[in-house]
C-alpha cells in the first residue's frame, strides 16, 4: 500500500464545498475509484486551523497511482480546473508505504 498525503489551505468561504470535493464520496475519490489501485481517501482538518487540512489517497501501489494519472489525464485537467478556487494552497507531502490496515502498536493498546 502507499498513502499520498496532500495538506491544503481552503478559503473560508469554500469549507463546505472544499469538504464534499475532497471527501470520500466527492468527485475527486468518485474520479479515483474507476482504476482498480484506488482504495480510498480520507480527509481531515486541523484541530485549531479549520482551514487547513490533510487529505489521503491510499492506493495498492505507486504504480497504481501514477496509472490513474496517466489515464485520466485529461478527466483529472478538468476536475482540478474545477475544484481549483475551493484551495487557497495544495501541497504534495508525499508518498508513505505501510500495510493494508493500520495497526496500533501492542504498548498503545495498554
Amino acid at each position: 500500500m502507499i498513502e499520498v498525503f496532500f495538506r491544503y489551505r481552503v478559503h473560508p468561504s469554500q469549507v463546505r464545498a472544499f469538504e464534499h470535493a475532497y471527501g470520500p464520496g466527492g468527485p475527486w475519490a468518485q474520479l479515483a475509484a474507476r482504476h482498480p489501485g484506488f482504495r480510498r481517501t480520507r480527509l481531515f482538518r486541523h484541530k485549531s486551523d479549520e482551514h487547513t487540512y490533510v487529505g489521503i489517497d491510499v492506493w495498492e501501489s505507486k504504480a497504481d497511482y501514477d496509472d490513474f494519472r496517466a489515464r485520466y489525464a485529461d478527466e483529472l485537467m478538468q476536475l482540478e480546473a474545477q475544484l481549483k478556487l475551493l484551495a487557497l494552497e495544495e501541497l504534495l507531502l508525499g508518498y508513505y508505504h505501510g500495510d493494508d490496515e493500520y495497526h496500533a502498536p501492542l504498548d498503545a493498546l495498554a
